[in-house]
């Protein structure tokens, strides 16, 4: 179960028709109650419901009214008997969330008795489609493993969905100069995905890096000796990285921040020695989704990727095709989370400052960006296998085979206008990407 998230409301409507035999309408009740049963002990879910069935449009309107009261996540229409399309019309005009479509098998079959939960399902993906709605499908018992994974996809998709939607990022600073890929449309973003955005000045957020105390930079500095390997000349300049954590933590708390993206560079790290991109790495790692180079996209994509993952994402470059290893080496200068090193990071002397260099952990990852061309938002992701990189940049080095083609990947990003800011999370989450963009709306492209 993933922990560290709100817990997910979904409603609940179980579908039948009264006339049928008491022993059928029993046996459609039990399978509801077995899904939700699953979904609250095994995926941590709550559940609201107004009855354990419904059967006309009074206890329809009964439903929706009692889940927009209770500001529910999604709704799960299961379909335990046949039903008419009134009922689900009710609910469905009338609230708009992530929707789950449940049918069951003919489980009367063998008494040569009809009790129709298909029949009733494949006409709500027409009244569906005449109201604009999308909408995920289940069929099945939940007794049954595809029916659980396929139900664990929906659950994490809808929190990235509810992440997003209940979420702050904040703007700190503005974009580097010539970063236009960085550019953002702020009612865009609201209207689609319901994300709020606060502005943080560069003057407000100099000011809480100048007011960090030096007694919380001692105590910060033993987490540093922690995480880093440092050297001994380098110890007093590494307090700079203590610094820009602290007070990006202070902000991140003071604007209860779920996100941030900030103007990383080049004031930051080569002039006032404060480099934030150990802190982005830090507060990854910790749960706040850090995005370099006020890359507000970028912080969209890291947000979707650790609500279906519960794991840390990071963002990075992609800079190089390897040849001899037919792999692509991604990178950014120093951002890498501490849990996902190799070794233990090394502290050394590039771009203006010190930076932490290390390899990032092998294993399945997923590469994914959301992006906005337009106003227009468009998903592209790909699964690929992390593999033992050497370290051949300074900073976060992670080597890449994708499954589908590395020259293809690449070549899909340049013809889909996808920049080099690119979200990566361990684990494969394209079912939930697919998801995403279903429930979304939002055109896909899988490599």
């Amino acid at each position: 179960m993933i922990t560290g998230f709100k817990k997910l409301k979904f409603g609940f409507v179980n579908l039948t028709l009264d006339f049928l035999e008491e022993n059928d309408l029993k046996t459609a009740v039990k399978f509801a109650t077995d899904t939700k049963d699953y979904l609250q002990k095994e995926l941590g879910v709550l559940i609201v419901e107004s009855a354990p069935s419904i059967n006309s449009r009074a206890l329809s309107n009964a439903a929706w009214k009692t889940f927009k009261a209770e500001n529910v996540d999604a709704v799960i229409i299961f379909n335990g008997t046949f039903s008419t399309g009134e009922v689900t019309t009710e609910i469905v005009r009338n609230i708009d969330v992530p929707y789950l479509i449940w049918g069951i098998e003919e489980f009367a079959i063998e008494k040569h008795n009809f009790t129709g939960s298909m029949v009733g399902t494949l006409p709500q993906g027409s009244i569906f489609a005449n109201f604009g709605q999308k909408f995920s499908f289940i069929y099945g018992n939940i007794s049954k493993k595809p029916v659980k994974d396929k139900l664990r996809v929906f659950v994490n998709t809808v929190r990235a969905i509810s992440y997003l939607r209940e979420g702050t990022i904040g703007v700190i600073g503005m974009r580097p100069d010539g970063f236009e890929i960085s550019d953002f449309d702020e009612l865009a973003i609201k209207k689609k995905f319901g994300t709020s955005m606060t502005k943080v000045s560069m003057y407000a957020f100099t000011n809480n890096i100048k007011s960090v105390s030096q007694k919380d930079i001692d105590e910060d500095m033993k987490i540093q000796h922690k995480i880093l390997n440092i050297r001994k000349e380098d110890e007093e300049e590494i307090r700079g990285f203590s610094k820009s954590y602290l007070a990006l933590k202070k902000v991140v708390q003071e604007r209860n921040l779920d996100s941030y993206a900030v103007d990383c560079w080049p004031e930051m790290r080569e002039i006032d020695k404060t480099p934030v991109c150990p802190a982005n790495g830090r507060l990854n790692a910790e749960g706040i989704m850090a995005s370099c180079e006020c890359d507000v996209n970028g912080a969209l994509t890291l947000m979707m990727g650790y609500a279906m993952a519960d794991s840390t994402p990071w963002l990075a470059d992609l800079v190089n095709y390897i040849e001899e290893k037919d792999a692509i080496l991604f990178w950014h200068c120093g951002n890498g989370p501490h849990d996902l090193f190799e070794d233990k990071p090394r502290v050394e002397r590039g771009f203006g400052s010190l930076i932490q260099t290390a390899s990032m952990k092998i294993g399945t990852v997923t590469i994914c960006r959301l992006n906005s061309i337009h106003g227009k938002y468009l998903l592209h992701a790909t699964v690929g296998e992390a593999v033992k990189s050497n370290l051949y940049l300074k900073g976060s080095n992670l080597t890449v085979n994708i499954k589908n083609g590395n020259m293809n990947f690449i070549e899909s990003l340049m013809f889909n206008g996808i920049p080099h800011h690119n979200g990566i999370v361990y684990g494969n989450i394209l079912p939930e990407i697919k998801e995403f963009a279903n429930l979304m709306n939002i055109p896909l492209i899988i490599i």
